[in-house]
């Protein structure tokens, strides 16, 4: 990321909001991070069952696990995505519309993450109330399942904190900071 660190800020609300920005790009580390785990876990069990089948080894638990992490996955990835900037850019849109193509797109990109995840947050009371059992088969050290509602905590966790990101990229767009920015594009 570039810009946070090439910027001293004119006051203290502009430090405030570079801190922020800080804060959720070092936390979209974290999320990174714990991806990360959650892909190593899903092959090391995946290794496993390859690998035990042929040996006589087979264990029910696997499977429900690997789905679990997978949840998780793409729940943490949600945040680690959007606040790292690895979702779908639309520069070359931003590039036909002039000098304030760039402008627009932060805005309309800030906007739409708001809106979705204000509703997904919206929505987690129902999700929770809703989300009753167990998931079958992930069985926790102490013989008991797993809790349903433990796969939906990672998507509320992410979506509050895009709404941070968001608020704090438009903030910094309002006090005359500049859009954060990706040192390269994925697709280059």
């Amino acid at each position: 990321m570039i810009a946070f660190r090439d910027i001293e800020p004119k006051g203290a609300l502009q430090g405030a909001l570079l801190a922020a920005d800080r804060f959720t790009w070092n936390l979209g580390g974290v999320f990174q991070w714990i991806c990360n785990i959650c892909l190593l876990v899903m092959l090391v069990l995946t290794a496993v069952t390859i690998i035990g089948r042929p040996l006589g080894f087979s264990a029910y638990w696997i499977w429900p696990w690997t789905m679990v992490f997978f949840v998780w996955l793409s729940f943490f990835g949600f945040f680690a995505i959007f606040v790292r900037l690895k979702d779908v850019r639309i520069d070359f849109v931003a590039n036909h519309m002039g000098r304030f193509g760039y402008p627009i797109t932060r805005v309309v990109s800030d906007l739409s993450a708001l809106a979705i995840c204000s509703v997904l947050l919206w929505q987690m009371p129902t999700v929770i109330a809703t989300s009753r059992g167990f998931v079958d088969g992930a069985i926790l050290p102490g013989g008991e399942e797993l809790f349903r509602q433990a796969l939906s905590i990672p998507l509320f966790i992410s979506s509050a904190l895009i709404v941070l990101t968001a608020l704090v990229d438009l903030g910094k767009m309002i006090v005359g900071l500049p859009e954060n920015i990706t040192e390269h594009h994925p697709e280059a």
